[in-house]
């Protein structure tokens, strides 16, 4: 990859310069940011043979950190191809190969020397558009922005590129979260943006993310959040799988009462998250869990009182920048379109009705069950496929897949996925409960038998002395 950081890279009528992330298209220069500019050095060092998908993953984030990896790279091929005046159905650059990767479609050559400022006029039907982003947020690193040193970019993806920054003022670590330069103009990505900083900032829980605070640099968005270290859920289920293990128990168990505290919370504000899943949820080097990531968020028109049990005929409303008409649901739940994460999402939001807190429940569930099984309640090879089965299909019995799973447990996660809402836990709370029985039974049954082991060493040590 050294060359091609000394060379420009010719492919069609395209010039890459990597030195500066720049891409010349006929003269004219587009400003690449670096996860774009990453994944297009890969395709054409590959030079028409597949990139996969591990590669880049392993390429854009090294040391596996926060950031939903196939969104962000879904996200970035495709503004890789809107650049490029491309398209995913009729491709002419970048062919996507089916559960695989990448291969870029045209022959690459080195142009070290070649002036790039051509004045040939682009193709008919050729018109990549040039960013003109205000901020450059891919490349901060070193810079000040308001009164946060900016330090290393540390997570990034579709939805924000993260850094950790020093605030000069306090002399305290944080992370600064920006929209990626491709979306800043996208009304619906800033509305998500401000919606994740006024949903976690009404939130106090020390099981929740805090924002420090919402601003703006140089025309550019950010939030100002609490400086972070361990890993998440995901990746500790990872490191479990990978050592053929599921979570251990006493872990799980402090894990669920953690995010149900943080859950009953934000419910109690009329906050629905309506995005639980592994990746959103952070474990501490302290030991503490942190739910992340309010981008999806929901407020409830019943400020201040529980959102579980909303009425179903009462719409839901979201925090943010939405000018829609009272009760309107802005982001398209009400119109039939599905918001969430793939296999974590209810079967109210597989079908895109209006949602209440129950549906976060659901989704915790299935992350309980991933903790306890060591697998994924739902799975299938296609997007459809796993929505079907959250519709229709009952998870494989628990204790077929790990028989240490107390069975007071088993009935908790069990009610947790009922398909019909009025059937599950009505709230968090009485959920948290349920929970915190299991663990008193577990400590109960340590103490007996600690109890019964110390006695039987006390009367042996008896009888020998007899």
């Amino acid at each position: 990859m050294q060359q091609a950081l000394q060379d420009r890279m010719r492919f069609g009528p395209f010039v890459l310069d990597p030195r500066a992330g720049e891409l010349y298209h006929h003269g004219r220069k587009i400003l690449l940011h670096d996860q774009q500019l990453q994944i297009l050095l890969i395709l054409l060092e590959h030079k028409g043979e597949i990139a996969t998908r591990e590669e880049i993953k392993h390429k854009l984030w090294p040391n596996d950190t926060v950031v939903e990896f196939d969104h962000s790279i879904n996200n970035n091929i495709k503004n890789l191809r809107r650049l490029l005046g491309d398209s995913a159905q009729n491709p002419g650059y970048i062919e996507t190969i089916a559960s695989r990767g990448y291969r870029l479609m045209v022959p690459v050559e080195r142009t070290a020397g070649e002036s790039v400022l051509s004045t040939e006029e682009p193709r008919a039907g050729q018109n990549p558009a040039t960013p003109t982003a205000r901020l450059t947020v891919g490349h901060l690193t070193g810079k000040l922005v308001s009164h946060y040193r900016v330090m290393e970019l540390i997570g990034g993806g579709g939805m924000g590129l993260v850094y950790r920054a020093e605030d000069v003022k306090l002399g305290r670590s944080v992370a600064l979260k920006f929209l990626p330069e491709e979306v800043a103009d996208d009304p619906k990505a800033l509305e998500r943006f401000e919606r994740e900083a006024r949903a976690a900032s009404a939130l106090d829980n020390p099981h929740i993310c805090t924002i420090h605070e919402f601003g703006e640099h140089q025309g550019q968005p950010f939030i100002v959040m609490e400086m972070l270290e361990g890993k998440t859920l995901r990746d500790q289920l990872a490191s479990a799988a990978l050592n053929q293990r599921p979570l251990p128990l006493e872990e799980l168990l402090a894990i669920a009462d953690q995010i149900c505290d943080a859950l009953n919370c934000a419910h109690q504000k009329g906050i629905i998250h309506r995005d639980i899943k592994p990746a959103n949820i952070f474990l501490t080097t302290s030991g503490q869990a942190k739910i992340l990531d309010f981008g999806l968020a929901k407020l409830t028109k019943a400020l201040g009182e529980s959102a579980a049990v909303q009425p179903q005929e009462t719409a839901p409303i979201d925090i943010g920048l939405s000018m829609a008409k009272p009760g309107t649901d802005t982001t398209a739940t009400s119109a039939g379109v599905a918001i969430g994460s793939e296999g974590y999402m209810s079967p109210e939001q597989v079908r895109g009705e209006k949602l209440d807190a129950r549906t976060d429940i659901f989704s915790f569930g299935l992350v309980l069950y991933e903790m306890a099984a060591g697998q994924r309640a739902f799975a299938g090879e296609t997007s459809p496929m796993v929505r079907d089965a959250i519709l229709t299909d009952a998870p494989r019995p628990l204790r077929e897949l790990n028989s240490a799973v107390p069975a007071k447990l088993v009935n908790v996660i069990d009610k947790a996925l009922e398909k019909d809402r009025d059937h599950r836990w009505q709230n968090t709370a009485a959920m948290r409960a349920a929970l915190g029985r299991v663990r008193r039974g577990r400590f109960s049954l340590f103490r007996r038998l600690f109890w019964t082991v110390t006695s039987a060493l006390l009367l042996i040590g008896l009888g020998t002395a007899g």
